[in-house]
């Protein structure tokens, strides 16, 4: 009980904290992106939105970090250092287990090659809404490391 109550507290501590700081920065860089607009940018954001990933692709890679029959070695492929975080993966499961939790990419932003999905993260309990970043591996997109270590505190997993 101890562990949902946190669980669910830091979730809402965490979606608090990323989108005060998401918001301050979408305004500032719509007005900077558009007075600094040339064509080499138009091209290099044209690339970029060409490989941006769909918000189904970044649901898979969510779906199964938040199975909990999914074993470490399927959940270390979906995250960036998953080799080195499958321990910590398999500590996941065993809180998953009891504690369920799903997960809604609700938008997906890109800029460079990080996506940014506001994702709704939901348990027993209710849910709130998170900023979840993604990197490309190998041509894929993956959790990144900083959100994993995120989403694993949130279910009192360090990865320090």
């Amino acid at each position: 009980m101890i562990i949902r109550k946190s669980l669910v507290a830091a979730g809402v501590l965490v979606a608090a904290l990323g989108m005060t700081a998401c918001s301050s920065e979408d305004s500032s860089d719509s007005s900077d992106s558009a007075a600094a607009t040339t064509s080499a940018a138009a091209s290099t954001t044209s690339a970029a939105s060409a490989a941006a990933p769909s918000t189904e692709v970044l649901q898979a890679q969510l779906t199964t970090f938040f199975d909990p029959n999914a074993a470490a070695t399927a959940k270390a492929a979906v995250v960036e250092n998953g080799e080195q975080r499958a321990a910590l993966l398999e500590q996941l499961n065993g809180v998953l287990a009891g504690y369920p939790l799903t997960a809604e990419v609700k938008e997906v932003t890109v800029e460079g090659g990080t996506a940014t999905a506001v994702t709704q993260i939901a348990g027993p309990h209710g849910g709130a809404p998170v900023p979840v970043t993604f990197t490309q591996k190998d041509g894929a997109w993956v959790i990144s490391d900083a959100s994993t270590c995120e989403i694993l505190g949130m279910g009192k997993v360090s990865c320090s």
